[in-house]
């Protein structure tokens, strides 16, 4: 867990809703993004611990544990930001329970009654600590579990997030819409896992970036019906288009030979909206080498923002003239 601060990270008060967490983290996602930097070292750090914040402040439960350790002196001295891995707990609990009295100050007699580190647990816990078996007769209220310093019910723990990678076009992203998906989770009943492929929908909002990451809360494994683990989608987009990206601004690259850069053209473009469009230059108005015709609000779209379409033309010169053309060329130049 990073040191810095995640508010200030995400640029928003402590107060802030759960919306205007979203909402700064998209704006400073595709600020930072590095497709946006290219070459830029400190951007894609930003972007990283832009996106780490937002996994911590975006979830209201870790948004709730962190607060409660940024505010308390003695938690954030302590190792305790990654809690206890429940698989650790074997040594622990034999540390406790299964000593034969080497340092131990419980009495053999004490130790003997409480063999077994697991008794009084529910059944339904028993696959949360590596599968050791719950013989009966102990009291359960004689041992606390703390995570980040706080007590904590592992049943109300919530499962580690489903992770599913997607790949979208150029056009999804120009025009968004609603994608189904297949996950495989598990739900938890009488202790056992029961596993089942259910089909999700995900939201995939105008102007989604390369690498956003999108979290359903509550729709991954379920461990009850108060608690509930979420899936976290990676969007990736493959590009085969025409198009290529820079922050909302679309570029299109079109190739002209010197004639047409002098004598004029047209030539067809096909947006990402489906629609064709024809562009026009008119014979004397000469086109330079890297010549940008810029066409506004027809790129991208996003919480409002419209970025521009580009047009940016090569003018392919020719390697080699005869002398033909380069005497017509001196005459008339």
């Amino acid at each position: 867990m990073s040191t810095e601060d995640y508010y200030k990270l995400l640029e928003i008060s402590e107060n802030a809703s759960q919306e205007e967490v979203k909402k700064s983290y998209r704006k400073l996602s595709l600020k930072w993004h590095p497709d946006k930097n290219p070459g830029n070292p400190d951007a894609s750090l930003m972007f990283q611990k832009i996106s780490e914040a937002y996994e911590t402040i975006g979830d209201a439960e870790k948004r709730q544990e962190y607060d409660m350790m940024k505010k308390n002196p003695f938690l954030r001295g302590q190792n305790f930001e990654q809690g206890m891995p429940f698989n650790d707990m074997n040594d622990l609990f034999s540390m406790f329970f299964n000593s034969n009295g080497n340092g131990n100050p419980m009495q053999n007699q004490t130790m003997h009654q409480m063999h077994h580190p697991m008794q009084g647990f529910p059944p339904e816990m028993a696959h949360l600590f590596g599968g050791m078996g719950i013989p009966g007769g102990l009291n359960g209220g004689n041992i606390r579990i703390f995570r980040n310093g706080v007590q904590v019910n592992p049943m109300m723990e919530k499962p580690v997030p489903i992770v599913k990678n997607i790949t979208i076009t150029m056009e999804q992203v120009f025009c968004g819409g609603n994608i189904p998906i297949e996950i495989e989770r598990w739900v938890l009943e009488n202790g056992n896992k029961v596993f089942e492929t259910v089909t999700i929908y995900i939201e995939i909002f105008k102007g989604i970036d390369n690498n956003e990451i999108i979290i359903l809360r509550d729709q991954g494994n379920v461990m009850s019906e108060k608690c509930k683990g979420d899936v976290k989608i990676f969007i990736k987009v493959d590009n085969h288009c025409k198009f290529e990206r820079k922050g909302l601004d679309l570029i299109y690259i079109h190739k002209i030979s010197l004639k047409e850069s002098l004598c004029g053209f047209s030539f067809d473009l096909k947006h990402l909206n489906g629609k064709s469009y024809t562009i026009n230059n008119k014979s004397g108005n000469i086109i330079p080498p890297n010549y940008n015709k810029i066409i506004p609000n027809m790129g991208l779209t996003r919480e409002g923002h419209n970025g521009n379409m580009i047009v940016q033309f090569e003018v392919d010169f020719p390697t080699t003239l005869t002398s033909e053309q380069l005497e017509g060329l001196s005459t008339i130049l």
